[in-house]
């Protein structure tokens, strides 16, 4: 072989090298400063995150910082053995069962092969001094990122299996919940693929490989991430008292499982179910109801068509606010909305508002003009909503990764994700039915500012019996509260549905405005 062969040969050997360090090297980077940026907001996370994961987590921080300020690396050395110790006493069948975790990479290689790394959500201890994640220590878990370090491990997702197809509903930073299994490591208990000590207990990257994986049914905007390392604002905290209007019920206090009010669902109901008035000092109801009848006549007969056909599933509610003179003549309208509503929707509203002709105003009225507020409430058209529908037809028949093709049994992640469906429709089902008792047993006869607010908690038992209630939100008007929890006492319900009967005392926000 002649010198410049051997020579090609040198620096071919060189170059593969360094791109396989500077590969490691740079997927650790990338990692770390992905993680170095997130900011979560703690009252959410720690309502989340699994005992088992927040007392892991812990303990890696704390063996981070340890090791971070070891003066010798004979001390390093031992911490990690220590850490070794505590993993292999913690995970001894190395499953981690729904931990929560948010995207890093979700990536593919070049023949198809998924691989997905998720950054651990993690808190410091409640009594900790500040809510911020430990700045020592970065976790990730995931697959192997290519097939030669796989080869022992199967960790990558492979194509035509359904966990490669169910990957494609998600995005790099969206927040998970997973579970998986992880391997047998020499140095660290759970097989870890750090090139250095120092990442390994800094920045550790754990292999896993996934068997269950779906969203959180929180919204991404409610986890308040901030994009720098301040202390995120404290979520507003208002002193909780028991309402002696609801002093009917006992109010009952019991500890919920893994669960705070930042997680309830929230009902917000309106006091004023079909209009409002501007004075409600004068016999109305003869002239309004009448109105108010022809109105909802011609709606019912002439509704928006594309709402009927389905372009607007998500329902909305419309405000036309009618002026009227002595004479019974209106002298303006005015239009608005909230919700996915449509220009036919609200001209809808606006027509049958305007085709009724009125009398005018009795002469007992105070006032120059009445205002007359009616409003349009569009339901949401669940079937037609296309929320994960596609998603569960692929669930049916989901397998775990490692099952074969021809399996017909339902996985173990498809039975997760249908009983997760099936107690989300569940809630959003229940949550229509209170929304309708409660709002059958609104009397409004007087007006009511629109900024007023009021909120209370109740927790429902299995029976559908109110056995907690707190009014966290008194608001600015006694008439208004009064009123309010008036036609609260009044409502009834039926038992909780069977698949919601293991979170009772069932725990709902409830928003009234006017």
């Amino acid at each position: 072989m002649d010198t410049t062969s051997h020579n090609k040969i040198y620096l071919t050997t060189i170059l593969l090298l360094c791109c396989f360090l500077f590969s490691t090297a740079a997927w650790s980077q990338q990692l770390e400063k992905s993680v170095r940026k997130i900011n979560y907001a703690p009252e959410i996370l720690r309502a989340m995150i699994p005992e088992k994961q927040q007392l892991i987590m812990n303990a890696l921080a704390e063996f981070a910082t340890q090791y971070k300020a070891s003066p010798n690396s004979v001390k390093k050395y031992f911490l990690r053995q220590e850490r070794q110790k505590f993993l292999t006493e913690q995970l001894k069948d190395l499953v981690v069962s729904e931990w929560i975790g948010r995207i890093q990479t979700l990536n593919t290689t070049e023949n198809g092969k998924a691989y997905l790394v998720l950054e651990i959500a993690m808190l410091p201890p409640e009594n900790a001094e500040q809510n911020l994640p430990v700045p020592e220590l970065r976790v990730t878990m995931g697959t192997w990122n290519n097939a030669y370090t796989d080869l022992d491990y199967n960790t990558l997702i492979l194509p035509g299996t359904p966990l490669h197809a169910w990957l494609a509903n998600f995005n790099e930073g969206e927040w998970l919940i997973f579970s998986g299994t992880s391997f047998a490591g020499n140095e660290d208990y759970l097989k870890e693929a750090s090139p250095s000590e120092a990442d390994a207990m800094l920045s550790p990257q754990f292999i896993l490989k996934f068997e269950f994986l779906d969203k959180l049914d929180i919204p991404q905007e409610d986890l308040q991430i901030a994009e720098n390392t301040a202390t995120p604002e404290t979520a507003v905290t208002k002193e909780t008292t028991n309402s002696q209007q609801l002093a009917a019920t006992k109010t009952k206090r019991t500890k919920s499982k893994k669960t705070t009010v930042f997680l309830r669902p929230e009902l917000t109901i309106r006091y004023y179910q079909q209009y409002r008035l501007s004075n409600y000092d004068w016999d109305y109801q003869k002239y309004i109801e009448r109105w108010h009848r022809l109105v909802r006549y011609h709606w019912g007969n002439h509704p928006a068509t594309d709402y009927l056909n389905g372009s607007n599933p998500e329902g909305g509610e419309v405000f036309v606010m009618a002026t009227v003179g002595r004479d019974g003549l209106v002298s303006n309208y005015q239009v608005n909305s909230l919700g996915e509503v449509s220009d036919k929707m609200r001209e809808a509203a606006l027509e049958a508002t305007r085709l009724v002709a009125l009398p005018p105003l009795p002469e007992q009225f105070p006032d120059e003009v009445l205002k007359v507020e009616f409003r349009f409430a569009h339901s949401r058209i669940p079937y037609l909503i296309k929320t994960d529908v596609d998603q569960m037809k692929a669930v049916l028949m989901l397998q775990d990764n490692n099952t074969d093709a021809g399996n017909s049994i339902v996985s173990r992640m498809a039975q997760k994700l249908l009983r997760k469906q099936r107690r989300k429709q569940a809630r959003a089902t229940f949550l229509e039915e209170l929304r309708q008792e409660f709002s059958a047993h609104f009397n409004p006869h007087q007006r009511f500012d629109p900024s007023l607010e009021l909120q209370i908690e109740l927790g429902i038992s299995r029976s559908g019996k109110v056995v907690e209630h707190n009014l966290i939100l008194p608001g600015k008007s006694e008439k208004f509260q009064l009123a309010v929890l008036n036609g609260l006492n009044q409502a009834r319900f039926d038992s909780l549905p069977e698949v919601l009967r293991s979170e009772s005392p069932y725990r709902v926000r409830l928003r009234v405005i006017p």
